[in-house]
């Protein structure tokens, strides 16, 4: 059980930043980042400084349980970097959000807003990016006129990469990602299961993946690294307690919003009952008590059917007349 728990599984949030948002690391994360920034067609990073090495979290109660790495290479583009495992609707939000924040915050005071450095926020997800589109594997976002007036920025660009659930035994389509990338969605999202054989081969053709073997063999037989290890199970046991009290208020909501609709169903009913009811003393006081109407005569009316019923029978001049309204 230790060991099945201890496995270095990097689309964990502790691990993932442990491995990869560490200053002796820098250049695995870079490696990740250029692989990234190759598919999407934006600049490759020469070098960076990361503004956040890695620290465990003394707990997870709160928004600083988020798990993230940024970094500002040394062009001046600002790079947030999120592992995404649970699914989430409003994760593009979340990540538009952390990337506002730091294109506010890198226009230092006095300049101008042209100064503004580039933001590139990259996230790592292992489910559909879009309900509509279960098929999109890769993704950038950037703001641009939706009318051709070329009026936008590319100073903001979200890049999402979908890693598939191993756990499902989803295996990721072909064609979908190219170059150094294909090889890193595969690390990412299957190192616990790579093959010694398979981890050769990595190390042949992905970049910066034999220095990533060094890091994991070297930290998690540490003190350190085995604290990573317990933290992160308490992590997802947080995250865990936090998933079953949201699918408990969606549950009770559920529950609230059917008693709610059986309450009106019921109240309709007994609408309709006084309806009917009210129908029958009318005919009885106009007509006498042996006025009596057809069998179901009131089978498939609405509310609205009873109450213009109620008007052409006061408008009746004998029984009849209200009897052929049903012919």
């Amino acid at each position: 059980m230790e060991e099945q728990e201890d496995r270095v599984d990097l689309c964990k949030d502790l691990i993932f930043r442990a491995v990869f948002g560490d200053e002796s690391t820098k250049y695995v994360l870079k490696c990740l980042l250029n692989a990234v920034m190759e598919q999407a067609e934006l600049p490759l990073i020469a070098d960076f400084k990361l503004q956040n090495p890695f620290q465990l979290p003394v707990t997870f109660d709160s928004k600083s349980s988020i798990m993230d790495i940024h970094a500002v290479d040394k062009s001046g583009r600002y790079f947030d970097v999120e592992m995404q495992v649970q699914p989430e609707d409003f994760f593009g939000d979340r990540l538009f959000y952390y990337g506002a924040g730091l294109y506010r915050s890198g226009l230092k005071k006095g300049r101008g807003y042209s100064k503004i450095p580039k933001v590139v926020c990259v996230a790592f997800v292992n489910f559909p990016l879009s309900r509509q589109r279960p098929d999109v594997w890769f993704d950038k976002w950037q703001m641009h006129s939706m009318l051709g007036t070329g009026l936008g920025t590319e100073k903001m660009t979200n890049v999402f990469v979908r890693l598939p659930r191993v756990s499902c035994n989803e295996s990721t389509p072909p064609d979908k990602f190219r170059g150094q990338l294909a090889y890193w969605v595969r690390i990412l999202s299957s190192y616990p299961e790579l093959t010694e054989e398979e981890k050769l081969k990595l190390g042949d053709y992905a970049e910066g993946f034999k220095e990533l073997e060094r890091r994991i063999k070297d930290y998690f037989g540490t003190e350190e690294g085995k604290k990573v290890f317990i933290a992160q199970r308490k992590l997802d046991s947080w995250l865990d307690d936090v998933q079953t009290s949201l699918e408990n208020r969606v549950e009770e909501a559920e529950r609230g919003r059917e008693e709610a609709e059986r309450g009106r169903e019921e109240d309709r009913l007994l609408y309709l009952e006084r309806q009917k009811k009210m129908i029958v003393r009318i005919l009885a006081d106009k007509y006498g008590a042996d006025a009596k109407l057809p069998e179901n005569w009131a089978e498939g009316l609405s509310s609205d059917d009873l109450d213009k019923l109620t008007d052409k029978i006061f408008e009746s001049a004998s029984f009849q007349d209200v009897l052929a309204l049903f012919q």
